[in-house]
Order: structure tokens, then sequence, then C-alpha cells
């Protein structure tokens, strides 16, 4: 009995003692949370948000005439389920959770932490706006609620998304408004501003901008108020404040510009993927400016040489290159080109050779002649040649070595927004200013980028800044609808960030002289793209839209007709 009683003794006090010592309950195996590296999961969110932008910005691009949409002849077969679910997984599992992960670790007292608390904010802002521009309602409420949540949470409703990242936004400021003591340690791992809080203040500002201007469309009466505020306040206005993320060149780990991998291969000769007709066409004529002015005078882009690189001088180069190069059969534009006034047709000289918009025909083997992504933002080559004979096929460590950027937030987007507003509240002088304000910094930074990747141009090669700005202003002067070419020079702008082009065209309804695709009865223009196939599929509370609406989003309520 006493052995019995002494073994019962015996156990009780071990498992009070083991009790009393959480330690010894904590798993070796686990990471404690509390314990983690607050700078190392900020890291992540950075550069997850990179990906997140490459995926969102290249997934909508092409429905713009920027890249050729190539993935099949109508809108639906095009643009896939499929193709976005890197994108949902990037906002949702990596950038969104992991943040907010760093706002909770970062807001202990004991920490106070509160740049890596407002950038977190921002960040998972920014993502939220582009999710409901993208894809419409999308789910945040229920979402993000730990292995305890919702594993099936429902959308919520873009107005009340918009929302939530306007909050954050403002709670950004809040904690970036903090000085001395009360702002915490520096965020030394800044990937873009490097800790500097007063351009993170302008950014929040800016998208905050941005977010107002699209919900305007949907109620200008809340909307109007918030932009005349914020028109006032520090935005994105100059070169140093822009926001970016920065590639660079090394090979291992793989770290140049996504684009650039595409374009500038290994093996000399091997580029792959379009670059849409009607974009370089746009570029190398000025045919928008040119409809919108009267005019009947070709105007080059001064950019067009640092955006695209030809890897050839003519079509006879490319076709000495290699006979089968070409895809299409130059000629006559068919029948729904010419109805749409659009001349630009399979390819043109001198030696633009891309794709036309849902050209869904297979590959013929141009990998060594098609025209690739240039040094502005990819990080490649300058387009240096005058030459009909010219060939130079591409190869990686060409150009910048595809030390490029992602243009996500550039100082001449906020010149744009300013002059897109002023339009439509009746200042036609102060929006002209904006209009030439953003033309001048747009070219002005895309050179300096190209300078500073060493990719000049010889005298003789680039076309008049002055020119141009004065064919933009002519337009701009005998406009009908002045708002059309704001919007134009935006979308021409935005090379490299096809998300603010979407944005502009769902609101203007501008430009207005795209190519139709290549097959008429396309199906509708995707004013929403359709859910992930991650989401429908693994969410019991999700459901697919419909693949032949436009499903629009909640602040696209421009009636104009976009094909």
């Amino acid at each position: 009995m006493k052995d019995k009683i002494l073994k019962i003794s015996v156990l009780l006090m071990f498992v009070f003692s083991a009790c009393s010592l959480d330690g010894d309950l904590e798993d070796p195996n686990q990471i404690n949370i509390s314990n983690a590296d607050v700078d190392l999961i900020m890291n992540s969110v950075q550069l997850s948000f990179s990906n997140f932008y490459n995926s969102a910005e290249r997934s909508v691009n092409p429905l713009c005439r920027m890249e050729a949409m190539t993935g099949g002849f109508r809108y639906q077969t095009a643009n896939t389920p499929q193709s976005v679910d890197g994108l949902w997984s990037f906002a949702y599992e990596d950038v969104l959770v992991n943040a907010e992960l760093v706002v909770e670790l970062a807001s202990d007292p004991e920490k106070n932490l509160t740049t890596h608390v407002a950038v977190a904010k921002i960040l998972s802002a920014y993502v939220y706006l582009t999710l409901v521009d993208i894809f419409g309602d999308v789910p945040q409420f229920e979402a993000l609620q730990g292995p305890a949540g919702n594993f099936n949470p429902q959308a919520t409703g873009g107005e009340n998304v918009y929302k939530h990242a306007i909050q954050l936004l403002t709670e950004a400021r809040v904690e970036l408004a903090k000085t001395g003591t009360d702002a915490g340690a520096a965020l030394t791992r800044d990937i873009f501003y490097g800790g500097n809080r007063a351009r993170w203040t302008a950014l929040a500002n800016t998208l905050e901008l941005k977010a107002w201007i699209n919900y305007r469309m949907f109620n200008a009466t809340e909307a109007n108020p918030k932009i005349a505020a914020l028109l006032t306040a520090d935005l994105v206005d100059t070169e140093a404040e822009n926001f970016t993320y920065k590639y660079g060149t090394a090979t291992v780990p793989v770290s140049r510009h996504p684009v650039y991998r595409q374009y500038y291969d290994p093996i000399r000769g091997q580029a792959g993927g379009y670059i849409s007709n009607h974009y370089m066409w746009e570029m190398y004529t000025g045919e928008g400016l040119k409809l919108l002015s009267g005019s009947t005078t070709d105007v080059e882009d001064p950019r067009w040489r640092y955006y695209f690189y030809r890897q050839v001088g003519s079509i006879d180069q490319a076709l000495a290159v290699d006979p089968k190069s070409l895809g299409c059969a130059p000629g006559a534009p068919p029948p729904n080109y010419i109805a749409a006034g659009v001349p630009v047709f399979c390819v043109f000289d001198p030696g633009f050779y891309g794709r036309d918009h849902g050209d869904g025909f297979g590959l013929p083997p141009d990998g060594p002649v098609l025209t690739c992504a240039g040094v502005y933002p990819a990080g490649g080559r300058a387009d240096n040649t005058l030459a009909a004979s010219y060939w130079g096929p591409t190869q990686e460590g060409d150009g910048g070595n595809g030390a490029g950027i992602h243009p996500i937030m550039m100082s001449f987007f906020t010149d744009f927004m300013k002059a897109e507003v002023k339009v439509r509240a009746g200042d036609v002088a102060g929006a002209r200013t904006d209009l030439e304000n953003g033309v001048r910094k747009s070219i002005t930074q895309v050179k300096n980028f190209a300078a500073s990747k060493g990719q000049t141009l010889s005298p003789g090669r680039e076309s008049s800044t002055e020119t141009y700005v004065a064919a933009v202003l002519g337009a701009f002067d005998a406009a009908t609808n002045k708002l059309d070419v704001v919007a134009r020079e935006l979308y021409i702008a935005s090379w490299g960030n096809g998300v603010e082009a979407y944005n502009s065209l769902r609101r203007t309804g501008a430009p207005r002289n795209l190519q139709p695709t290549l097959q008429p009865n396309p199906g509708p223009f995707y004013r929403s793209y359709v859910y992930p196939a991650v989401y429908v599929n693994l969410n019991q509370n999700a459901s697919q839209k419909d693949f032949n609406a436009t499903n629009r989003v909640f602040w696209d309520t421009n009636p104009d007709v976009i094909n």
C-alpha cells in the first residue's frame, strides 16, 4: 500500500512539475512564431510581392494589346482559370498571410517596429486593390483567419474590399507619422525604399488616390472630396520616389527580370514570347495621336527604341535568316481590321516582328528574328540599328543583363491621374499641364534608366522628344474628348505595368483604336478575369463566373464598348 501511495505521489509531483514548466511542453521541432525574425519575414513579403505584381500585370496586359494575347482565338480560351492560379497563390499564401504575421509581431510593444507594420499594410492594400481590379469580389473578411479559421471563405464585395484596403493605408500613415522613440527601430531590409518613411507615406497617399479615382466611377459624391484632399498631399512625384522592384544579374540564384529571361536565352537566338503588333505600331507611327488630332503625319515615340529591341532590320532579313520564320501571311488586313480602321496586321517594317491580338496559331521557328523586350523596363538591349540588313539575335548577358525593374507606381502615373481628374472636373488648362509633365517625365525616366544600364543610342537614332510632346499637346487641343488623349498617353507610358493600363482602359474606354482580335466574334472582352481554378476547385463557397459575360468589377460603370 505504501508503495502504491509513493508511486502515485511521485507521478502527481511529476505531472504538476511538468505542467509548470512551459518549456518542457514545447516541441523543439516546431517554430515558435513569437521568436521569429520579423526582418526575414518582411523580406519574404517584399520578394513575394514582386512575384504577385509580375503575375498580375502579365495576366492582364495582353487584354490591353501590350504583350500579344496568343493563348487562343477567343477571350475565354486565351484567358483560363489555370493561368491565374499563381497570381492567387502569391496573393494569399505568400503576401497577405505573411504580412498579417509581420503586423502581429512588429506591433508587440517590446519590438515597436512601426515601419514594418506600415509597409506590411501598404503592400497588403495594394494586393487587395489589385485583386478587386482583376477579379472583382474576392475573399477578405473571412480570409486569413489561421488554422482555426474558415478554410472556405466567402468572397467579400469589391466595394468593401476597397474600403478595407483604404483603411489599411490610413493605418499605415498613422504608423509612419510617429517620430523619435515612438517610431521604433528602422526597417533595414527594405528592397523598395531603403526604410525611407517619407517615401512610403507618399506611396500610401498615391495608392489611395488611385483607389478613389477608380471608386469615383461607382460613387463620385463620396470619392470627389477624398480625391481633392489627396491632390494636396505628398504623392509619388519625383523619380526618386518611384515605387519599383529592382532585379539583379545573378544566375544563381536567378535574379534577372522574368521578361528578360524570356527573350534573352542562354543560347543565342532562342527568344520566346510576342509583343503586340498593335502596341509597337502605335509607338512607331503615333496612329492614335493622328486620329485624335486629324493629322496625317507619323510621329515616332522617342521611347520605342528603349521599350523594344528588333533582332532584324527588316522582314526580308528575317526571311533570309529562316524562310519559315513567318507564322502569318502579310498582306491586306482581315475585313474586321479594315472595318475598325486598324491597318497593322501580321508584321510590319522596319523589322517589327510581333503578333496580332488573339492569334492562337502555332509557333513558327522565329526565335532568332522576333522583336524582343528592350532595356526598359526588362533590362535588355536598346534598339540602335537603322540598317535593313541588320541581324543581331539576343543572348543572356546582352544589354543590361536583366537588371530591370517592375514599374509599379511611377511619378508620371501621378501626373496622368491628376490630368484625368482635372479633365473630368473641366479644368482643361490644368489637365494639359499635367499631361505634358507626365509625358516628359516618362520619356526622361526611360532614357535615364537606359543610360544607367549602359544602353544609349547613337546620334540620329532617337526621334525628337519636342516633336512628340508637340504632337501630344496638339492632339489634346484638337480632341473633342480630351480624356482620350490622357488615357492614350498613360497607356503608352504603362509599358511593364498592365495593371494601370487595364484600369485606365475600363475607366475611359481609350485608346479607342485598339486592334481587333484576329478572328471575328471572339466573345465578350473580359472586364474582369475569370476566377482561378485553385480558388473555385478548392473552396466550397466559390463559384466560377460565366465565361461568356463581361463580369465587370464594382467600379466599372463605363458604358463604352471595349473589344
